[in-house]
């Protein structure tokens, strides 16, 4: 099927798009696009109209941004994957056959790598809860309630629902990310305790000054309390947290919990805001194995992170 009307440039009509999109996205997103296309899409396909881009042309994109190494192969993918939205919209009116978008589809993109994330086990909880300070609020609601670092950081008293026991996420990356979740036994009395102490309005987990948390500010000391939680777990004679951690470990120990605790995968995958449970099936099987190889102090502390966990 041809296209119905003859078809823009790329640069004139991605800048158009990002233009009309821009209020209904986030400033982060907006920021991210416009660096994509400025730095990247719009030098290779600026001056090529829409009809004339085919798969060969990402093909050689794909080719050419990987020999130039300035981008990983998942960031090249993004910029791709950016592409194929452009050239939907472009499909909508009529100036792409509707029925084939060139930048879709997996042999278009990169291989991508797996980043490498720092494993939190259960039996490493009670250890990196006694050594969180006055982080601990906040450390806790990640690995009891499965929140991304930004989505803790954002959350407000009005969120949080003591009496029925669960968080209301209303910031989040995607659609799914918005969501109810519910809270632990071990993490409902963290955060009632933190509400005795500093009343329950305005902000959650407010820095020393009152003000909101920021995400950067809570993985530099997410480290710091991992420091010292290895600390304890030496003394305790168990396995050091001993890669680079960054608080997004904390949703895969989530997932453990709720997995040695018997909880449905497509259950704990809505909890966490996927859209897909493959996360939660892959961290399934291992979590409901571990126990069985833990004897002694692991096993005890492994135990004391479930009763912690346990609704």
């Amino acid at each position: 099927m041809k296209p119905a009307r003859e078809a823009p440039t790329f640069d004139g009509f991605a800048r158009e798009w990002l233009a009309m999109r821009e209020p209904e996205l986030r400033q982060k997103t907006v920021a991210s696009y416009s660096w994509q296309l400025k730095s990247h899409l719009v030098p290779y396909f600026g001056t090529t109209r829409l009809s004339e881009i085919g798969p060969i042309d990402i093909d050689r994109y794909r080719s050419e941004q990987l020999r130039g190494a300035t981008l990983g192969p998942n960031q090249i993918n993004k910029t791709i994957g950016l592409l194929a939205r452009i050239l939907d919209t472009a499909a909508d009116y009529g100036y792409l056959d509707p029925t084939r978008n060139p930048a879709r589809g997996r042999r278009r993109r990169a291989k991508a790598t797996l980043p490498s994330r720092a494993a939190i086990e259960p039996e490493q909880l009670p250890s990196l809860l006694e050594a969180a300070g006055a982080l601990r609020p906040l450390i806790a609601t990640m690995a009891g309630a499965g929140l991304r670092n930004g989505e803790a950081c954002a959350l407000d008293w009005s969120d949080i629902d003591l009496p029925a026991g669960t968080i209301s996420v209303a910031s989040a990356k995607t659609g799914a990310g918005i969501r109810v979740v519910d809270v632990p036994t071990g993490l409902r009395s963290e955060l009632s305790a933190l509400a005795e102490r500093g009343g329950r309005t305005g902000v959650a987990f407010p820095n020393r000054n009152g003000s909101r948390q920021t995400t950067s500010n809570v993985g530099r000391r997410f480290k710091t309390v991992v420091r010292r939680a290895n600390e304890r777990l030496d003394w305790l004679g168990l396995n050091r947290i001993d890669t680079d951690p960054t608080p997004h470990s904390l949703r895969r120990l989530y997932a453990s919990l709720r997995f040695a605790l018997g909880d449905d995968p497509v259950y704990v995958a809505e909890q966490l805001g996927h859209t897909d449970p493959t996360f939660s099936i892959k961290v399934y099987a291992r979590a409901l194995r571990r126990r069985e190889r833990l004897n002694g102090t692991a096993l005890r502390e492994f135990d004391a992170a479930l009763a912690w966990a346990a609704r």
